[in-house]
C-alpha cells in the first residue's frame, strides 16, 4: 500500500466516523424528546388516576347521602318532593363545610356559595 491509498482510507474512515457521530447525536436528541414525552404521559396518567379517585369518592359520598335521604323520607313517610330537596341541600351544605380539595386546602367560602347558590345545590362545570 502506498501513501495515497492510506490517506484515502484514513479520509474514508474519518468521513464515516463523522457520519456516525451525527447519527448518534440525532438518536440522542430523539431519545431526549421521547423521554420528555414519556414523562408528560406519566404525569397525565397520574392526574387521570387522581381524578378517577376523586370521582369514585364523590360517587361513594353521593350514594351514602342518597341512601340516607331515602331512609329519612321513608321514615317520615313524606311524599312531598320539596322536603326531600331541602334535606338534600342541607346535607350537601354540611358535606361542603367538611370538604377538602385534593391539594389539601379546605374549600373556600366563595366555592361553597357558588354551589349552594344553585337551586339544586349543584355547582356548574365552568
Amino acid at each position: 500500500m502506498d501513501t495515497s491509498e492510506i490517506l484515502r482510507t484514513i479520509a474514508s474512515l474519518n468521513t464515516r466516523a463523522i457520519q456516525a457521530e451525527r447519527t448518534a447525536a440525532r438518536y440522542e436528541q430523539e431519545l431526549a424528546r421521547v423521554q420528555q414525552s414519556l414523562v408528560k404521559k406519566e404525569n397525565d396518567l397520574e392526574e387521570a388516576v387522581r381524578m378517577a379517585e376523586i370521582l369514585y369518592e364523590l360517587n361513594r359520598k353521593l350514594g351514602s347521602v342518597t341512601d340516607y335521604l331515602l331512609k329519612q323520607q321513608e321514615r317520615l313517610d313524606d311524599t312531598d318532593c320539596s322536603s326531600f330537596e331541602a334535606m338534600f341541600n342541607i346535607l350537601l351544605k354540611e358535606v361542603e363545610t367538611h370538604e377538602v380539595r385534593p391539594d389539601g386546602e379546605a374549600s373556600s367560602n366563595s366555592d361553597k356559595q357558588g354551589r349552594a347558590g344553585h337551586p339544586d345545590g349543584i355547582s356548574s362545570l365552568g
